[in-house]
């Protein structure tokens, strides 16, 4: 029985773990393939392509408007107490005598009706250009989508180097801690043989401990920071992510990079945007300025009408009575209290607002470009610098290590110079990060990421 339940054990371990492994997938990514994937599987971009689709639709109901209407009706009647109509007695005055008033009743007892009308639009000049303004807006909904795919590529790239130099700093305090605990381990022994105080074990203990803090600190973000770029590419948190792109490989692209700096305000998305809002106010102002003009629609319909009198409802669909009526509709505004004159001075001054609106990002983007300009350029020499900074911090925390192990060094020079490499490893990633975000602002600011 025993055996039984440990096999039972064993198949229901073994059906778990198949099931979480194909629940969950393994991607690898460059850079590029990462940017890529989020483009087809970021959910704010998937919103922004079926708005675009909605936009499209929204199309397609305004031009309905423009075709034939048809509808059909049916119905049944059963008069179950037909009104009475009181009349004057017109015989009164030739027979000499009677009542004053007649009883009638007029209708009969079942009526059925069947109706078919047609409804066709043939001028009305709102109609003709609310059909313009609504595929001027699926060129918005289009602009939307591009400036959100925009957005995702430069997300999706800041988390990827973010995810990049948190591992590199991992790997980089994980070499550091086997050092120093290996360092720890021999002052150890130094010290139960005498040879150096207590002090110096109790240093290298807290410089361990406290990297080892920043190590798990460090994990922690990088996990964060793992997370949030699944998010951004629309991978599945269960899913594992691996990063193909090599960080050293990253880094030199990047600083060799040469920006074309010629500024074209047209490149710009939120640039492209305000022309097209531009046309959407204008065409917005048209369309009460068109409200004036007059409207015509043509109409027609055909009924087939049955009838029947109380007991022979049998008789109902015998005989038909065909009626047709086709016509002209046509209407002519005269006088609204001056509202559409309001309405096209409000819409003027939304022209004239978006307008203002366009000058003013034009030196947003002038701005913009210096800015990002000044800070690529900066970011560019100062890891230079940073870089020179680590290796000569690297150099001079292993040449403190190498003397304190022969004895001609203390462990205060060993401890600051480990402080000086961590500061000067923190210094060199974090302007390599800088010089990523720089380079994709800038190369936001000259509109050349679409």
């Amino acid at each position: 029985m025993y055996t039984i339940n440990k096999l039972l054990t064993c198949l229901l371990l073994l059906l778990t773990l198949s099931v979480s492994a194909q629940q969950a997938s393994v991607y690898t990514f460059t850079l590029d393939e990462a940017i890529n994937f989020a483009k087809n599987n970021n959910y704010a971009l998937k919103n922004a392509e079926l708005d675009e689709i909605a936009a499209q639709k929204k199309v397609n109901e305004i031009t309905a408007m423009g075709l034939p209407q048809v509808s059909a009706s049916a119905n049944f009647i059963n008069n179950t107490q037909i009104p009475t109509q009181v009349l004057p007695n017109f015989l009164k005055p030739i027979l000499g005598s009677g009542p004053d008033f007649i009883e009638a009743r007029f209708g009969n007892t079942y009526t059925s009706n069947v109706t078919l009308s047609v409804n066709q639009l043939l001028f009305d000049g709102t109609f003709f250009l609310g059909l313009k303004a609504s595929k001027e807006f699926v060129n918005l909904s289009r602009l939307s989508k591009t400036r959100t795919k925009i957005e995702t590529e430069v997300n999706v790239a800041k988390a990827y180097y973010m995810v990049l130099l948190l591992e590199s700093n991992q790997k980089m305090m994980q070499s550091n801690l086997e050092v120093l605990s290996k360092s720890k381990n021999d002052l150890e022994q130094l010290f139960k043989g005498g040879f150096v105080e207590k002090i110096d074990v109790e240093r290298i203990s807290l410089q361990l401990s406290n990297l080892s803090i920043q190590k798990e600190k460090i994990e922690d973000q990088t996990r964060v920071a793992r997370m949030v770029l699944k998010m951004q590419m629309g991978v599945k948190p269960s899913d594992s992510l691996v990063l193909a792109s090599k960080l050293d490989e990253l880094t030199t692209k990047t600083a060799a990079t040469v920006v074309e700096e010629t500024v074209n305000y047209g490149n710009r998305i939120e640039y492209k945007l305000l022309q097209q809002q531009l046309k959407l106010n204008a065409l917005d102002r048209k369309r009460y300025l068109v409200g004036y003009a007059p409207s015509l629609f043509a109409f027609g319909s055909h009924q087939q009408n049955a009838f029947a009198s109380e007991g022979k409802f049998g008789d109902l669909y015998n005989v038909w009575y065909p009626g047709t009526t086709v016509g002209l509709s046509f209407s002519l505004p005269i006088f609204d209290g001056l509202r559409k004159h309001a309405q096209t001075q409000q819409a003027s001054i939304s022209i004239k607002k978006t307008e203002n609106d366009i000058k003013f990002f034009e030196n947003v983007i002038e701005q913009q470009i210096f800015s990002a300009k000044t800070d690529f350029n900066r970011a560019k020499k100062q890891l230079v610098v940073q870089q020179t900074n680590f290796k000569l911090a690297e150099d001079i925390y292993n040449t403190a290590q190498l003397k304190y192990k022969n004895g001609v060094g203390s462990s205060l020079e060993l401890s600051v110079a480990q402080t000086d490499l961590e500061n000067a490893r923190a210094n060199m990633l974090g302007t390599a990060f800088e010089l990523f975000v720089a380079e994709l602002e800038l190369k936001k600011a000259l509109g050349q990421i679409n």
